[in-house]
């Protein structure tokens, strides 16, 4: 899967963040939750966060447990999911669940 573009990564509006920090604009991969689908041969998709998800119910593969922030992923490409779902254009995942994608 190809990565788009750096985006210069901020959270929650703030200038000056650090690098690697989630917030929109961030390039991210996505760590799916592979403990009911270990066989899976699916690679982690990678995408770029759009927006702030909410701070409750379910994301990508993960129940949000408490108050976890929640992100709203836009994938590079579209993805299927371990259970064979989709095509998925977009998803809510947990922050837990997120990782900077490695410079290209």
């Amino acid at each position: 899967m190809g990565l788009r573009n750096k985006r210069q990564p901020h959270a929650g509006g703030h200038s000056g963040s650090t690098p690697g920090a989630l917030g929109v604009g961030a390039q991210v991969v996505v760590r799916l939750d592979r403990g009911r689908y270990p066989d899976a041969v699916a690679d982690d998709p990678s995408g770029v966060i759009v927006a702030a998800g909410e701070l409750q119910g379910g994301a990508l593969y993960a129940p949000v447990s408490g108050r976890e922030t929640v992100w709203v992923v836009e994938f590079d490409e579209p993805f299927y999911g371990l259970d064979g779902s989709g095509p998925h254009a977009s998803a809510r995942v947990a922050q837990s669940s997120l990782e900077a994608a490695p410079e290209a």
